[in-house]
């Protein structure tokens, strides 16, 4: 079975890394978190301070087998 859950979050940019690539931000509880930018030029235009929308897929998968007899 699988199980996939998508969440759009407004977040505040801390610190941009183009060479990573990647981006530092700010949550909404006050958390923050660097993550790799799959897609640099989407990066373009976006500076720190800016607050911008994310959206990010969590999933999970998981595979059921009968277990080896003994």
């Amino acid at each position: 079975g699988a199980v996939a859950r998508e969440t759009k979050v407004t977040v505040l940019i801390t610190a941009i890394d183009p060479k990573a690539p990647s981006v530092t931000f700010q949550g909404p509880g006050g958390g923050t978190r660097t993550i790799k930018v799959l897609h640099p030029e989407k990066l373009e235009g976006v500076s720190v301070g800016d607050t911008v929308e994310l959206t990010y897929t969590e999933a999970i998968a998981l595979k059921v087998e009968e277990a080896p007899k003994k």
